[in-house]
Parts: structure tokens; sequence; C-alpha cells
């Protein structure tokens, strides 16, 4: 078991889950969730968003220690088969052994997390769930009748000398502009582990900041334009998550850059309630192999847009839309026996609907079904261009049992096209052993099945106390698994062990993931208390 921070009660149930593209709460959604709240945040003080999540159920960190490579992993799934977003927009980088994290928790106002594939709202790369992350804007730190604010904060960490800075000004201009200025320095040595010794090349320095700015056209009218930038130097093994023996030194420098801007219009109406964004994501990793003097460059550039809509007709309902994305990667390396990037493009274009239809008294039947168009090519390999075509369903059952218990039954399908580096990779991995492109690798495909209770009491052992517990069962099958594998192997002269002359990208036909978690959380007075317990077999 697992301690669980937990804000209020009353305050989780004004939380909206942003994944869910709905605007429900968290004791609305019909599906498994966890929420993450500012408050949170600021208790828990983590250096990544993987360890903002490492107290919930089947929810682990993975990547290793080093924090600029972390990334969550969800019921045993991660990396690109855990959508990521930021403010509603795709984060798709996601390239060999670089974090994907681009982001620090001192900028976040809530993480949320739907657990299990959820494809038919925000289709391919959602086999394993969907992190979303919102960050702060000027209105979550002013008091109603404040113009203005600022904070600094400093920290300290005796694991690894680590000392960081952040802070932040905010404030409104005028009645209808509000503005934030967010920034974060921290510059570490290298991290002691917990057998004394020291974790060779683990130092590091991250920066960056936000400017985000919010006009409020009018009662029923939002737009807000944000400008992101977060940057990480240090010198890492060529695979961060593993030790610097036997593994290529990198001096590696990372830099993103994200704009996002969004627009949302909710008048007194049953039919419109709208949000657009448009988004434009730019990363650029330079690298220098110490011991073999070479440089490395990677650029990786996405954007996208996305449109929702909910309605509620006759007493159904509505949720729709369609989101789409263009992506491009490219990569320059010294050397020739190194790896060569693809020169790749992809475009991914989708739409889809969901219903929440009463049927009998406290019985909701939520279908949805989503459509996703998407093409990709590399530029520096012939015959490469590839389209296809996928369709995702789900289906939820749900039953008000009485005032205190919740039941759902559910049903998901989820897609993961292959990226372009598990496409078309070529060069050299390591020694004599090449890359083999995999142009015919099919999308991962999942179908999880699941139940889900959820009980809430009220003045359960005193008045004006709270006791909330979340459960579920589940089992997640995927096909077509994409893994890396190397064959062709040839003896070495003088050892009982054999070399692989190639490496390459497979399906791999079946996986199986199943398992269940629980959560409780109580609250009386000022007083929260939580534990949670997962548990999977794969």
């Amino acid at each position: 078991m697992s301690p669980a921070y937990s804000a209020g009660i009353s305050e989780l149930d004004e939380v909206l889950v942003k994944a869910s593209r709905d605007n429900s709460t968290e004791s609305e959604t019909k599906r498994s969730v966890a929420v993450i709240t500012r408050q949170q945040l600021d208790e828990q003080q983590p250096d990544s968003v993987a360890q903002a999540l490492k107290y919930q159920p089947n929810i682990e960190v993975g990547g290793g220690p080093r924090t600029s490579n972390q990334q969550p992993v969800v019921r045993g799934l991660s990396g690109n088969q855990v959508l990521q977003l930021v403010d509603g927009a795709r984060q798709n980088f996601n390239s060999g052994h670089r974090g994907a994290y681009q982001i620090d928790p001192e900028l976040l106002e809530q993480i949320d997390v739907i657990k299990g594939p959820a494809s038919s709202l925000w289709g391919s790369g959602a086999i394993g769930g969907v992190v979303s992350q919102t960050t702060r804007d000027a209105q979550d730190l002013l008091a109603p009748e404040q113009g203005f604010g600022a904070y600094v904060k400093q920290g300290h960490a005796t694991v690894s000398d680590q000392n960081k800075t952040s802070g932040a000004i905010y404030g409104r201009l005028g009645e209808q502009v509000d503005l934030l200025i967010n920034g974060y320095y921290s510059d570490q040595n290298n991290i002691r582990l917990g057998n004394g010794q020291s974790l060779s090349d683990s130092s590091e320095r991250t920066s960056g900041g936000m400017i985000k700015v919010g006009w409020q056209l009018d009662e029923d009218q939002r737009l807000t334009l944000s400008q992101r930038r977060h940057e990480i130097d240090g010198t890492v093994p060529g695979n961060p998550a593993k030790e610097a023996t036997g593994n290529p030194v990198v001096d590696r420098d990372s830099i993103s850059d994200h704009t996002t801007l969004n627009y949302q219009l909710d008048p007194d109406s049953d039919w419109l309630d709208l949000d657009a964004t448009l988004y434009y994501n730019r990363t650029n990793v330079d690298e220098y192999r110490v011991k073999q003097n070479e440089r490395d460059n990677i650029k990786y550039r996405s954007e996208g847009f996305s449109v929702v809509n909910r309605s509620q007709l006759a007493n159904i309902d509505w949720v729709y839309g369609a989101d789409g994305f263009r992506d491009k990667s490219q990569g320059t390396r010294e050397g020739s026996n190194r790896p060569t990037p693809a020169d790749g493009r992809t475009q991914v274009v989708g739409s889809f609907v969901k219903v929440d239809l009463p049927l009998a008294e406290n019985w909701t039947l939520t279908p949805g079904l989503r459509y996703d168009h998407f093409k990709t090519e590399a530029k520096n390999l012939e015959d490469s261009k590839r389209t296809e075509d996928a369709w995702s369903k789900s289906l939820a059952l749900s039953w008000q049992a009485n005032d205190w218990l919740e039941l759902v039954a559910r049903y998901d399908e989820a897609f993961r096209a292959p990226t372009s580096e598990e496409l078309y990779t070529t060069g050299t991995h390591f020694g004599p052993n090449t890359f083999v492109p995999a142009p015919d690798l099919k999308p991962e495909k999942a179908k999880n099945k699941e139940l889900i209770a959820r009980m809430s009491f009220e003045d359960f052992l005193t008045s004006n106390d709270r006791l909330r517990v979340n459960a579920s069962l589940f089992k997640n099958d995927i096909t077509d698994y994409i893994a890396q594998i190397t064959y062709n192997y040839i003896p070495i002269p003088g050892s009982k062990d054999q070399l692989p002359l190639n490496t390459t990208y497979v399906n791999l036909g079946k996986a199986e993931i199943k398992g269940g978690e629980i959560a409780a959380s109580y609250r009386v007075q000022d007083l929260d208390v939580g534990l949670s317990y997962g548990r999977m077999i794969s």
C-alpha cells in the first residue's frame, strides 16, 4: 500500500477531468481516472510529472532515477503508448532514449489521467491511457478583488545537492486581460543512491518558463495564448535509464518551445459549449558524444488543432469534435557507425462523438465512436508512403444503485500508429549491428474490458466527514504489439556468446494486461487520509 495524497473531498467534486473532453468532474466521469491538484503538487514537491503520479494505483515512475528522463507508466504501458497532453495540445516528441515530458510541475495547475485505452476520444497513442496537464494562469493565482501578485520559491534537495528557484508575477491588465509570467531554474550534482554511492553522469541544469495571456472577450468568450520553453543541459549516458558503465556518455542540450492558442465559447445555450485549440511544438536536441568526438542534432516539429463541442438535446448529452496534427522529424549525425534518423512526416486527422443516453431510472448508456485517417512517409527512403484508417469504439453502462454506490461496466478500443523511428530507422545500432527499416509495421490495437465501482459516504463516522472508495477490475488485450528485436546472430570467436547483426521493429502478436486497483480517501475537517493499492498481471 502507498499513501494517496488527497485534496479536500469537496474540492475534488469541483475539479474537471480535462482528459475526458466532456467537462465532467472526477465523481461524474464513467472512466478510471486520477486527478492531481495544485494543492497536492505543493504538498509533494515533485521534480517530474511521473513523480507527481507515483502514489496513484497502477501508475509507476519509468525511465530511471534521472528526472529529465522520467515518464509515467500507466497500467504497464508507457512512452508513446500513453498519450501526453498539455493544455489540450498533443506532445508527440518521443525519440530514442530522450525524455518526452518537457515541462516542470511548477508550471502546472492540474494533472489528470485516464487509465486504460481512450482512442475513442483521442485517437492514436492512447492504448495505455492519457496524461493531461493543465498549466496555471493568472486567474488561478489571483483572489477575486486582487489586481496583482507575485511569488518566489527556493528549494534544496540533499540527495543531489539540488538548488531550485522558481517564481512568477501575475495580474490583471484592465477588466478583460490577465497575464502570468512564470519561470524556474534548477542545478543539481550527481544523485546519491540508497547504497551511498553516486549515480555517475546524473548532474544536470534545467530551466524554463511560460508567458500566458488571457483575454475575456465578453461574458461568454475567452481567448488564451501561451508560450512555453523548457531546457535541459547535462552529461548523461546515451540511455539515461541505464548505468553509465558500458553506455556511451553524451553531452545533451535539449530545448523545447510550445505555443498554444485556445478559444472558449460558452453562452447560455444547451447546444453550444465550444473549445478550440491551435498549437505548435518544436524540440531541438544537440548531442556531443564525448569519447567518440561526434555531434548529433535532432529536430522535431508538431502542429495541430482540436475543436470540441458539448450539447444537451432532449436530456441527451453529446460530445463531438475533430482534431488533427502533422509531425516532422529529421536529424544529422557525424560518423558512419550511427543510426540514421528518419526524415519522417506523419499526418493524422480524426473525428469523434460520445453520447450519454438515459435509459431506465438511474441507468445510463454511453457509446462512443472515432474515425482516424493517418499517413506517413520518410523523405530519405524510397517507396515509404503509407496510408491507413482506424475506427475506435467505446461503450459504457452505468447504474446509480443508490445514493452511495455507482457501478460501471465499459469496453474500450484503442490503437497506436507506428512512429517514423519504428518504421524507417536505418544505419548502425552498435558495433557491426545495423538497423533494418520496418515499413510494413501494423498499428498496435487494444481492447479493454473494465468494471468500476464508486462509493461515497457522507457523515460516515462523524458529522461533516466523508469517505470515498473507487475500485476497478480490468483486462486489456493488445494485438500487433510493437517491439524492437535483434536477430541474425553469429558466434563470437573465443566465447560462448553470440552477436546480433541486425535490429528492427516487429509486431509480436498478442499481449494481455489484467489487474485491479482500489483507492480510498477520508476527510474530516482539515485532516485527509488516503490509501491505494494496485496489482497487475501481464
